[in-house]
């Protein structure tokens, strides 16, 4: 029987008709079972924590399996081909398996909105996993893949749905890009960055302040403090935050790590994408990383409400624009 399994792969590979999953030190599609993949992993020394389960179900994907991509405010559906590939030119995508997509007549991807779906499975594909079964929601996608499939619409929404996403979507991608190329009126050297993410944090209702450079000892350090107390629950942050293009390594993760402080909570914040090794060392240090694109989504949700000053440094229009 087919399976049904997430992976939250990148949008890009959707278009070659492949889905993908990171972790770029080793190639999956040079092992014949997952037993010698998850040979390899200890043989490089490479820790995966929690992560084996999510490993073993990727690679374990067959032909005629339905793979669902969670893309923003809507799914993707694509029936697996079974076609095993490494590449290097897509982050967190560069273990792939084949996956045919359902299309447009045109050969533009199908896209279904979120409130198309049953409520339970909406609520499902909210998982902080990277590969998940979706096997109990089986009969729910393969009758929509179906419908789809030959012809008909999850809705009579849809195609405004998709529209507004994509237009969303190429807003978020060329924002983040003239941020990380430095093509924005931010003041230079990290500290434009560093103001950015200040004010995002009072907007969520935080009490922010930069300690000095002198503040910690050592490699410890910090580069903003936050704090918000409720009735219930006072919260303290620790930001490390990193303003790259490419990738960013594991010294902010070191730098957080370092900070003898227990009732905080610690995040690096980065404009780039993190390694799996990165972010490997971040979870057995039990440190938050928000990266380039969970950044942009943040900086979404808030950017009508920055200051115009912010508005101007970041090159956003106040005029609305038409689908």
């Amino acid at each position: 029987m087919a399976k049904v399994i997430l992976v939250r792969s990148p949008i890009e590979l959707a278009r070659n008709d492949q889905a993908g999953y990171g972790w770029p030190q080793i190639n999956f599609s040079d092992h014949p079972t997952a037993d010698s993949l998850m040979a390899a992993f200890r043989d490089h020394d490479i820790e995966v924590g929690r992560k084996a389960k999510q490993i073993r179900r990727f690679f374990n994907i067959r032909p005629g399996d339905l793979i669902v991509v969670p893309v923003p405010r809507a799914i993707l559906l694509a029936r697996a081909t079974g076609e095993k590939s490494f590449g290097s030119d897509v982050g967190y995508g560069e273990n792939r398996v084949g996956a045919k997509y359902l299309r447009e007549p045109g050969g533009k991807i199908k896209r279904i909105p979120r409130d198309d779906l049953s409520t339970a499975l909406e609520t499902r594909l909210k998982i902080r996993m990277a590969v998940a079964s979706l096997d109990e929601f089986s009969d729910e996608l393969e009758t929509l893949y179906s419908r789809l499939e030959s012809g008909g619409y999850s809705n009579r929404n849809s195609q405004y749905e998709a529209e507004n996403s994509e237009a969303i979507e190429a807003f978020k991608q060329t924002l983040l890009e003239r941020i990380q190329q430095g093509s924005t009126f931010l003041s230079g050297g990290g500290n434009g960055m560093e103001m950015l993410v200040m004010e995002l944090l009072k907007l969520e209702g935080y009490v922010v302040h930069r300690p000095s450079k002198r503040h910690y000892e050592g490699v410890a350090d910090a580069d903003i403090e936050a704090y918000r107390k409720d009735r219930f629950n006072p919260t303290k942050l620790l930001i490390q935050v990193k303003h790259h293009q490419g990738v960013t390594g594991a010294h902010g993760i070191r730098q957080l790590s370092a900070i003898e402080e227990d009732d905080a909570q610690r995040w690096l914040i980065t404009t780039a994408v993190t390694g799996e090794s990165t972010n490997a060392l971040a979870e057995k240090d039990g440190i938050q990383v928000m990266d380039g694109i969970d950044f942009v989504d943040w900086l979404f949700e808030h950017y009508q409400n920055l200051s115009i000053a912010t508005r101007s440094q970041l090159g956003l229009s106040d005029v609305p624009m038409l689908l």
